[in-house]
């Protein structure tokens, strides 16, 4: 039973030493049972001695506003020591070096504790950041990235959509010359054809074939001597 229980607790003192292959094997179990019994009893304790987290804020908001009501007294003993150093060293006919030394200790005084307040403030808003802020803020940096990551693809599928308008637009701009071409032809028949309609004297002009002009004197006709010998 000695041997267990010092054994269990992780004394060791070793004054009883097991020989036996068998008595080692339940040394080295008592031994490993008892360090996980130990772990699971602080691990109890200190969670039962743990604040919860409504607790947490509520001790951390006394300590701020307690903290803040210090901080406010050390400014002011500050400005006080400040005014009554200005007042004992200008505002007098005769200065007191004691009475000035006096108050300048308290002015370095009142400087360490506010310096000191604020180093205070600092440690609890460190403090303020447990664990379960850090989930939270884990979390919700989770859904940022998610969201950016919903973004991008979004921006992603709008680049793809405009590289494509973008191409369509270039096949317009090669095509276009041709649809010039074709406009700027069609555009100078339907100009002929206004014109041929309202004159129609110039443009039947323009389409009869040049005829040849006819003599003005008529030629006596010639007699040929074949002709002449067939009348007789």
């Amino acid at each position: 039973m000695w041997l267990i229980a010092i054994t269990f607790l992780s004394v060791g003192f070793g004054d009883i030493v097991p020989n036996t292959y068998c008595g080692r094997g339940i040394a080295v179990s008592t031994g490993i049972m008892g360090a996980g019994c130990t772990a699971l009893l602080v691990a109890v304790v200190s969670r039962k001695l743990e604040l919860t987290r409504a607790e947490k804020h509520v001790h951390n908001f006394m300590m701020d506003t307690q903290l803040t009501k210090r901080l406010k007294n050390a400014a002011a003993n500050v400005l006080r020591e400040t005014w009554l150093i200005y007042k004992h060293t200008r505002l007098v006919k005769r200065v007191n070096p004691g009475r000035v030394r006096t108050h300048q200790r308290k002015f370095l005084l009142a400087i360490y504790a506010l310096r000191k307040v604020k180093m205070d403030q600092r440690k609890l808003m460190d403090n303020a950041n447990t664990i379960t802020d850090m989930a939270k803020t884990q979390n919700t940096v989770y859904e940022i990235i998610s969201d950016m990551s919903s973004r991008q693809d979004a921006i992603e599928e709008r680049l793809t959509n405009l590289e494509d308008k973008l191409q369509a637009l270039q096949d317009h701009m090669e095509s276009l010359p041709e649809i010039i071409t074709r406009c700027l032809s069609q555009h100078q028949e339907r100009v002929e054809q206004r014109k041929n309609f309202l004159h129609p004297d110039a443009a039947a002009q323009t389409l009869q074939p040049p005829h040849t002009p006819t003599p003005m004197f008529n030629a006596p006709s010639m007699q040929f001597p074949h002709s002449s010998m067939a009348a007789e």
